[in-house]
């Protein structure tokens, strides 16, 4: 399948209140047949806490991803903090309408907010196939890493997530390093970030994006505003515009 529907929801949590979030998040979701996939920010049910504990909510909200894409036949894609084998993670979760599921464990995690002492960095990039799409999986801060985002022989997306709560004083960073990433491995990449205070009084302007492969915007959403957006994608496209701008070598091999 060439096209591609995604919709994703800058949300507003509240914090440390995941049964809200997701009684809330229940009555936002699109309906059945509206789009393909639905993407949520990162830690939509909790919001961006360091509180350990939290970390066992995540079970109750992966159910809530299951139920609610068997019941509206979408992905539902967003990461949760989660309990790990070695300790608590910052989870990415992909839960399809079938039951199946894959995940990604953020990698870079925010040292200056304390996220290294409280949960555990993955260590494995994630790549899967959906509909004909390569589809890659990234939290927050690992937009900071273009070596950890480069597309590579075998690792050769053609849409990155970057699920995010990424402050409003670095908004510039997230929309200048969005677009970076979209231009050097000339592929889209859909960067969906929270709105709001959170619990430490940190303000947060979402800036929403969907991101071409040459840096163009696709799609903005507005500023601190709480909306669900969605938007069209095309392989056929991408894929052409590869072949006709080869700037792509392949290069890491890490």
């Amino acid at each position: 399948m060439s096209r591609l529907q995604i919709a994703w929801h800058q949300q507003d949590p509240e914090w440390e209140r995941p049964d809200r979030n997701l009684s809330a998040l229940s009555v936002l979701a699109p309906l059945a047949g509206e789009c393909d996939v639905w993407v949520l920010p990162e830690m939509f049910a909790t919001g961006f806490t360091m509180n350990p504990d939290m970390a066992n909510s995540g079970l109750e909200a992966l159910d809530w991803m299951h139920q609610m894409a068997k019941d509206r036949g979408m992905v539902l894609a967003g990461s949760l903090a989660f309990p790990g084998l070695d300790g608590p993670v910052n989870r990415f979760f992909w839960v399809a309408p079938d039951g199946s599921q894959m995940h990604y464990d953020k990698r870079n995690l925010f040292e200056l907010a304390g996220e290294t002492k409280q949960y555990k960095p993955g260590n494995t990039r994630l790549l899967f196939r959906y509909r004909g799409w390569n589809i890659a999986l990234f939290v927050c801060y690992d937009l900071r890493f273009g070596g950890w985002m480069y597309r590579r022989p075998h690792f050769n997306y053609d849409l990155a997530l970057v699920v995010a709560n990424w402050p409003e004083r670095r908004s510039r960073a997230w929309k200048t390093l969005l677009a970076a990433r979209a231009i050097e491995n000339q592929s889209y990449v859909l960067g969906v970030n929270r709105v709001g205070t959170d619990g430490n009084g940190l303000l947060y302007s979402g800036d929403s994006r969907l991101m071409g492969p040459l840096g163009e915007s696709v799609f903005e959403n507005n500023p601190f505003e709480v909306s669900n957006e969605k938007a069209e994608i095309d392989l056929a496209h991408l894929e052409a515009l590869r072949r006709r701008f080869p700037f792509w070598t392949g290069g890491l091999d890490a």
